[in-house]
């Protein structure tokens, strides 16, 4: 069983803000410190999520419009929404090697047809696969052992 804070690591989203090293930088304070002066909102860091800091991210100047969004239409998720998939999810190469941005699908899609209990048990494998994996034609991304 999954406590409150660990779903509320859960982004509206799909982002894991549990995955992010601004919040597993709890443990380690000199981690802390440099992740602080990369930070927008160093104040925030360790960073308890962007539910908890009503949509504030330590690395985004002012609010997460998606954020705003699900506030707006009272949803928990962004799959839940009548305009869901819109343009706030769509993925992008931008900066894709060092933000999770591009996972927000695949993330909500699993959420919604497996729920949030299995995606927690999953999340650390699905980013893995999209940083370390090796695309396999109709595999999708492997893990290769060295």
């Amino acid at each position: 069983m999954f406590t409150k804070e660990e779903v509320m690591m859960a982004a509206p989203c799909g982002i894991s803000c549990g995955e992010c090293p601004a919040h597993t930088c709890k443990d380690n304070p000199a981690i802390a410190e440099a992740i602080r002066s990369k930070s927008v909102n160093p104040e925030l860091i360790p960073c308890n999520g962007c539910r908890t800091n009503k949509g504030i991210c330590a690395f985004h100047e002012g609010q997460c419009a998606t954020y705003d969004c699900v506030q707006q239409h009272k949803v928990t998720f962004c799959f839940e929404c009548n305009d869901y998939p819109c343009s706030k999810l769509y993925p992008s190469v931008d900066r894709a090697e060092v933000l999770p941005h591009n996972m927000k699908m695949v993330n909500l899609a699993f959420i919604q047809n497996h729920g949030i209990q299995a995606w927690l048990k999953q999340s650390k494998d699905i980013q893995l696969r999209y940083y370390k994996g090796k695309m396999a034609i109709g595999k999708g991304p492997q893990l290769i052992k060295n």
